[in-house]
Parts: C-alpha cells; sequence; structure tokens
C-alpha cells in the first residue's frame, strides 16, 4: 500500500534529529514518509519514528521538518491536515517555504498523482499558511495577497509579487532572497 512516501523507495544516507535530544545528530540509512521516518542503522536495526518525535532530517541536500493544522486540496475538495506530517524545506530563515506531497488517485496502486502543498512559516509563529495556488499558472490573486505581508520590510520583493512576477516556480528564489536579504535573482517582471 502506498504510504506517501516523500523521498525515495530505498533508504539514503542521512541525518536526522529527535526532538528529545536535539543536540545529537544521528546517522543511518533513511526512508522519509508523510506519517514516519524508517531509520536503518548501521547495525541492521530498523526504527521507526513518528513526526511528533523528529525536530528535522536530512538526506543529502533535502531537508524536512514536520508541520501541523494546514489544508491541502485535491480537486474540488480540501481537507485538514490536523495531525503532524513531515514536510519538505525549500528554504528557512525568518519565513521558511515548506512543501508537504501528497498523492491521490490509484485505488489499484498503480496510477497516482503527487500533488503539492505550500506553506509559509514565519519562525516566530506556532502555525503554517497554506498558499493557495491556481493549478493553471502557479499564481493567482489569492496566493498574492497571502504573500504580500510577508514583503512588508522589502519593497523591491513586494513589487515583484504585485506585479504577477512571482509564480509557484520561482517562490524559492523570492523566499531566498527575503531571508538573505540579497535581491531576487531574476531582473524581470513579465
Amino acid at each position: 500500500m502506498h504510504k506517501s512516501l516523500l523521498f525515495n523507495g530505498k533508504g539514503w544516507p542521512g541525518t536526522y534529529v529527535l526532538l528529545a535530544d536535539r543536540q545529537q545528530p544521528r546517522r543511518g540509512s533513511l526512508r522519509v514518509y508523510a506519517r514516519e521516518l524508517v531509520v536503518f542503522t548501521d547495525q541492521g536495526q530498523t526504527l521507526h519514528y513518528k513526526p511528533e518525535e523528529v525536530y528535522r532530517v536530512q538526506i543529502g541536500r533535502v531537508r524536512y521538518t514536520t508541520a501541523q493544522d494546514f489544508k491541502t486540496k485535491s480537486g474540488l475538495w480540501a481537507t485538514r491536515q490536523s495531525g503532524r506530517l513531515f514536510v519538505e524545506v525549500l528554504d528557512s530563515g525568518r519565513v521558511s517555504l515548506l512543501r508537504y506531497t501528497h498523492y491521490v488517485g490509484g485505488h489499484d496502486n498503480t496510477t497516482t498523482t503527487a500533488l503539492a502543498t505550500y506553506l509559509l512559516h514565519e519562525a516566530a509563529a506556532d502555525s503554517v499558511v497554506t498558499l493557495p495556488v491556481n493549478a493553471d499558472t502557479g499564481k493567482g490573486k489569492r496566493f498574492q495577497q497571502t504573500l504580500l505581508p510577508y514583503f512588508a520590510a522589502r519593497p523591491d520583493l513586494r513589487q515583484l509579487v504585485e506585479y504577477g512576477a512571482i509564480t509557484i516556480d520561482n517562490l524559492p528564489a523570492l523566499l531566498r532572497a527575503l531571508n538573505s536579504g540579497e535581491p531576487f535573482p531574476y531582473t524581470s517582471t513579465k
């Protein structure tokens, strides 16, 4: 059965940090699922951790944290994810950009479609905000309205959002510019 695997089907070398011991990074061959981290140790053990037990995970350059209480959309339906789930960290800093990938379809376990939900998390906040994304263009009026408050201190970046130059494709670069204090890497506003 499909368990919402977020990374690859086989374990990959990586590190993870448990909430109970944030000072001790641990190594293993890792599989990251939406609701579970599976660790294969060098001693031949298989360990299972729930998102509530894990602070962060890293496999290569891909980082994960956890989030809860956000909406995911599948066609016309939106579902609230109240439990804690693993989400990919696309950029972090004052405002983190997170991505939760979930799967729809595949009743016969052969055809599934991956859908991504993008989330914003301010470092000082306890909750995450779901970005409403137009499926056709990766942007839209609600997308812009949700983003604008985060860029009050950066008029150059705010202007790009207002002009409609920001889509889901270049959103990670926008957040990287915000968090680093650097200019946005693209100069075109078309």
